[in-house]
């Protein structure tokens, strides 16, 4: 293996860039040089009015005003003119052609800069003497002079014809939009090489036609009515000049154009089957016949034909056409260099505050306890305060090092587990060896009760700053999630912004501008800038319904700034949600309590989802109350900034962990339910069990872990929960589970008690709920009691 990537390695050592890019530049050029002598060819042989043919001679100059090396297309138009028949009539055009061709040589010498007009004028006075040396070997009439100056005419102006078409075949990959004077110098240019072509039939079918047809559908189906009109019309003009059909092949390639550029919007087969149509119907009005103009046979392969194009080409070929793609591309281009620059700065902010989060990170990992190093600082304390001053100093310290250093840990380890030592705690062996016990013990309890506040105060701080790394890694967290939101590759729908600017304006309402987003994930956004309406409520009455109906997908309106005063409204239309959800709520207050503490939130959330909270503090009474209330506006807003589960349940804990020196907790009963996917993620935080109740069962969510603010560090289980029509989401807090009596299984007792009672009304299921669990403690409520109903259901359209 690796004498054979060496053998390639030195293949391709002795080569240069150059020569290995080469050989596909030298492909590439190939094929153009070979369509261009087949143009000179087919060029040659076009003739009109049976007697004017200067169409090789015209490109041939074209040609050689852009190529040096032309001898190849000199000899092509020179056989195409010998192929029409070798006699004086094709010798007055190869003696055209090569007077062009000096005259080229000599242009190119004198002049820095070649123009389209000096090549017009060189054409015009070529043909002028061509014509003339044909005709003065013969008595000639007035006639002649006529088609010599008729022919001289048209060679002059077909060099501004044929100009750009040269320039696409030189030059191709230089031009992104073409003109309308481009497209119809392609139109005439493709006509004559149909005019060019041999009228040979396979199978009965005109290849003649059915190029003629290819042209038709292809142009028809890019550009549209008009374009298709346009060539129709042309290719049947050209073709008619030539005497290969009658003049009523104008009007009738004209009309099959128009009818397959109107249904376009079919596809390449609707718009085949178009043609078939308009061709049966052009054939039966023209000459009350059933034999049609054109074989349904060279339709049928001209259509297959055009279904075998590639779509990129046919989309490059409609970039081409439409000038308004180049604008569209500007404009395209602009918005993707500002979302990169946007982008590349919100992910530099965002390394900030991750390097921020680090940083702390490391600092509370260094601030620690040390454990021996602060017991070692004690213990130097007391000899400098005690020992040093005795008269067993040397005795102890330097003589019984190390069995006084072993005695004094000893007396530090007793302070440690009992709080507080005095001299009956202590081993009579320590105690009767030391002459100042009682003043060690003094200044080793005091010391420890200074250095365990210290460490306390220590932890406090280390929490802090885990605290402040967490949130610092969050806000760099949300500030990627947003980058990568303007990262969203978002593309503009032209065909529905035209449908709904024409269907909005056909029933009144003027807009000015209209422009529909589609993202990646399939999701629509429509912007609609109109005209105020003086408060009648025309976005939610009719805008959105008529953009819903052109969409076929419910929409609604997301946001609106509407001004009255005569000025313009705007208007953000998204996709409506799926599923709806209505939430009932009962209540209990603990008998006697002064503040009830549970609290609860349901709010709608972006992106279609929508938020249901449950907190219980500890306890009950307006301190529970305030921790729990606490805890779901937290709750609220984090979620609505658009951090995610678990950066704020951690972020929550951490705050009731640090907000007070008493331990204080509550628990946290959270589900997000998506009301455009149905579905819902729940988290249960020290909660009680969440029953889902379906058409014919009820599902138990259970969950083992604390409540929030007991441990530093908590794990968050999230539950993924497939809903469905109808299907209620039952959460309550302790209060109503443990009126059951704990001998009995209170999930098994409750889901049984939901399951049998039927309601659609999420009222009535919470206030039976809190029936059920009444009846078990006789109407006293011996805890607070909150039961929280939500009911999602599908509308009918």
């Amino acid at each position: 293996m690796a004498q054979k990537g060496e053998y390639l390695y030195r293949g391709l050592a002795g080569k240069t860039a150059k020569n290995i890019v080469m050989p596909g530049i030298q492909w590439k050029e190939a094929v153009k040089s070979i369509l261009m002598w087949a143009s000179c060819f087919l060029m040659g042989r076009a003739v009109i009015f049976n007697e004017i043919a200067p169409f090789g001679v015209v490109l041939f100059a074209c040609i050689m005003q852009r190529k040096r090396n032309c001898g190849l297309f000199l000899l092509a138009a020179s056989l195409g003119f010998v192929h029409t028949g070798f006699n004086s009539f094709a010798l007055k055009y190869i003696m055209a052609v090569f007077a062009v061709y000096v005259y080229g040589r000599v242009l190119r010498a004198k002049l820095k800069r070649w123009r389209n007009i000096h090549t017009a004028l060189g054409v015009f006075v070529i043909l002028i003497l061509a014509n003339l040396l044909y005709i003065s070997r013969q008595n000639f009439l007035i006639y002649d002079m006529i088609v010599a100056c008729l022919e001289s005419i048209i060679g002059f102006l077909m060099v501004f014809v044929y100009g750009p078409v040269v320039d696409l075949f030189v030059r191709p990959e230089e031009r992104g939009v073409l003109s309308e004077q481009e497209m119809v110098s392609i139109c005439i240019f493709a006509a004559l090489l149909v005019v060019g072509l041999w009228d040979v039939n396979l199978f009965g079918l005109s290849i003649k036609n059915i190029l003629a047809v290819t042209l038709v559908l292809l142009f028809s189906y890019i550009g549209g009515p008009g374009t298709g009109a346009a060539v129709g019309g042309t290719i049947g003009l050209v073709t008619s000049l030539a005497g290969q059909t009658e003049p009523m092949f104008i009007g009738h390639f004209a009309v099959c154009g128009l009818i397959v550029g109107t249904f376009r919007g079919l596809g390449r087969l609707g718009s085949g089957c178009a043609f078939f149509l308009s061709n049966a119907l052009m054939t039966f009005y023209i000459n009350r016949s059933t034999e049609t103009m054109l074989q349904f046979g060279e339709i049928g392969v001209s259509a297959g034909i055009t279904m075998l194009i590639p779509l990129k080409m046919i989309e490059r070929l409609k970039q081409l056409s439409d000038v308004r793609f180049e604008a569209m591309g500007n404009r395209q281009g602009h918005t993707n260099r500002l979302k990169e620059l946007m982008v590349n700065r919100l992910e530099a902010f965002s390394q900030v505050y991750h390097r921020l989060a680090e940083a702390f990170s490391r600092v509370s990992q260094y601030n620690v306890m040390t454990g021996k190093e602060d017991l070692n600082k004690l213990l130097d304390l007391a000899v400098n305060q005690v020992c040093i001053n005795c008269g067993l100093y040397k005795t102890c310290w330097q003589r019984n090092f190390y069995s006084t250093y072993n005695n004094m840990f000893e007396i530090i380890s007793i302070i440690e587990s009992k709080g507080r030592a005095d001299r009956e705690c202590i081993p009579s062996a320590i105690s009767e060896n030391c002459l100042q016990m009682d003043t060690v013990l003094d200044i080793l309890n005091e010391a420890y009760d200074l250095y365990r506040i210290n460490y306390r105060w220590r932890q406090k701080i280390d929490e802090c700053r885990n605290l402040v790394a967490r949130q610092l890694e969050g806000i760099s967290k949300l500030i990627t999630g947003l980058a990568c939101e303007l990262d969203v590759d978002i593309k503009f729908n032209k065909e529905l912004e035209d449908a709904i600017l024409f269907e909005l304006d056909r029933q009144g309402i003027r807009v000015r501008e209209v422009t529909v987003a589609e993202k990646t994930d399939g999701k629509i956004e429509v912007n609609v800038t109109k005209k105020s309406c003086g408060r009648r409520m025309e976005c939610s009455r009719h805008v959105e319904r008529v953009i819903g109906d052109i969409l076929r997908k419910p929409m609604s309106c997301n946001f609106k700034r509407c001004n009255s005063g005569g000025r313009e409204c705007v208007l953000q239309f998204v996709e409506a949600e799926r599923y709806k959800i209505m939430t009932g709520v009962a209540r209990r207050i603990k008998q006697y309590a002064d503040a009830c503490g549970d609290n609860y939130s349901s709010i709608p959330l972006d992106d279609g989802k929508y938020m249901l909270a449950l907190s219980d503090g500890m306890g009950s009474g307006s301190r529970a109350d305030a921790e729990s209330s606490m805890v779901v506006s937290l709750l609220e807003n984090f979620l609505e900034a658009g951090f995610d589960l678990d950066m704020t349940v951690h972020t929550i804990n951490s705050v009731l962990i640090l907000r007070s020196r008493d331990e204080i907790f509550a628990t946290a009963d959270l589900c997000v339910v998506d009301l455009i996917r149905a579905s819902a993620d729940i988290v249960k935080i020290g909660a009680m069990s969440t029953f889902i109740k379906r058409k014919d069962r009820v599902d138990v969510i259970k969950s083992h872990a604390l409540p929030m603010g007991i441990l530093d560090k908590i794990q968050v289980e999230t539950v993924k929960v497939i809903l469905e029509d109808g299907d209620m989401i039952i959460m309550v807090t302790d209060g109503v589970l443990n009126s059951v009596d704990s001998e009995l299984d209170q999930d098994e007792w409750f889901a049984g008690r939901i399951a049998n009672y039927s309601t659609r009304n999420p009222q009535e299921m919470a206030d039976f709920i809190m029936e059920e669990a009444l009846k078990q403690t006789n109407g006293i409520a011996n805890d607070d009691m909150t039961v929280m109903v939500s009911r999602i259901w599908k509308p009918s359209l």
